[in-house]
């Protein structure tokens, strides 16, 4: 009984700081002021601020202790204050959908039992933004800086191959803190997390963009042992079509659950007048394909909402 009780509270754990899936599709069309600006404006600053207490220490420009102090700043919204601030603040326009009332709501615990168990007890509400003119889970920041900078660590810190460094997202979106646990793999996610080893990069731009293979200009240097910030994080050099999951589809874990998920898309289209269907935009899908088509794993969904059981069988 007492291991049993652990183990929901591990669980719940894990649910709370994983699981907050959006839905894409319900107020689709509710106006969004765009966030790029304050977005911007908020890392920016964070940034200036962890270099300031970082020179005060007089660590001689060491690049590990850059990047300790960088993540205090950016990793996810329970360890850090930028993907925190994303989430919780009120100063950017985002639409709230909670998991009752999403596209989720009729998966059943032992389908996934972050939304079909553990968002019955507390609900953690998904929300949808406009950044650089994309609809994008408030969740995406994390994955752009926490596991963008895991991408980045074992790719470039530790010399591992590109494949190994984008397996890190694919088995997270497959396994436990993926579609286990929450029912389903986004594409979405793993193309922000390509998105973050691109950003780690630029922080001291010390390699060309692995996507465009470009010498990048770096955001930080050293001079005289003090790091300075001689240019600004821009989101909308990342941010495209292919972070929006109307767009670049999920898959879920099993047909049944697909079933579902369409069944309720089908009464957002009778609630509207008219259908949508995913992928909302083909064109843009194919612009996103086309961009990442290189890749040793696939980050674009051209199939639409698919089971991921059936193409695993």
């Amino acid at each position: 009984m007492k291991k049993s009780v652990v183990l929901l509270v591990a669980l719940a754990t894990l649910s709370n700081a994983y699981s907050s899936e959006i839905d894409p599709f319900n107020k689709r069309t509710k106006p969004l002021e765009d966030s790029l600006a304050p977005i911007n404006a908020k890392a920016n600053l964070m940034m200036k601020d962890a270099l300031a207490k970082l020179n005060k220490k007089n660590h001689s420009c060491s690049e590990k202790k850059l990047y300790k102090a960088l993540r205090k700043k950016f990793r996810n919204q329970y360890t850090s204050e930028f993907s925190k601030w994303v989430v919780k603040t009120d100063e950017l326009d985002k639409a709230t959908t909670r998991t009752s009332d999403s596209i989720y709501q009729e998966f059943k615990w032992f389908q996934a039992i972050v939304p079909g168990l553990f968002a019955k007890i507390s609900d953690p509400a998904g929300q949808i933004m406009k950044v650089a003119g994309v609809h994008i889970g408030t969740d995406k920041f994390e994955h752009f800086m926490g596991s963008g900078y895991n991408y980045f660590k074992k790719y470039y810190l530790k010399n591992g191959s590109l494949e190994d460094a984008m397996d890190i997202g694919y088995r997270a979106e497959t396994g436990i803190l993926g579609a286990t646990m929450t029912g389903v793999m986004s594409y979405g996610d793993m193309v922000a997390n390509f998105n973050g080893m691109r950003f780690w990069n630029t922080v001291l731009g010390k390699n060309p963009d692995v996507l465009t293979q470009e010498e990048v200009e770096p955001y930080i240097v050293c001079e005289k042992e003090k790091w300075h910030k001689v240019r600004d994080i821009d989101f909308s050099d990342y941010i495209d079509s292919a972070w929006d999951e109307g767009i670049n589809c999920s898959w879920f874990r099993t047909e049944s659950m697909v079933e579902k998920v369409k069944e309720r898309m089908a009464q957002y289209d009778e609630e509207r007048g008219f259908a949508i269907g995913c992928p909302i935009d083909s064109a843009a899908l194919n612009e996103a394909g086309e961009k990442y088509k290189d890749l040793p794993i696939q980050i674009i969904n051209y199939e639409g909402h698919q089971a991921l059981k059936s193409h695993q069988d």
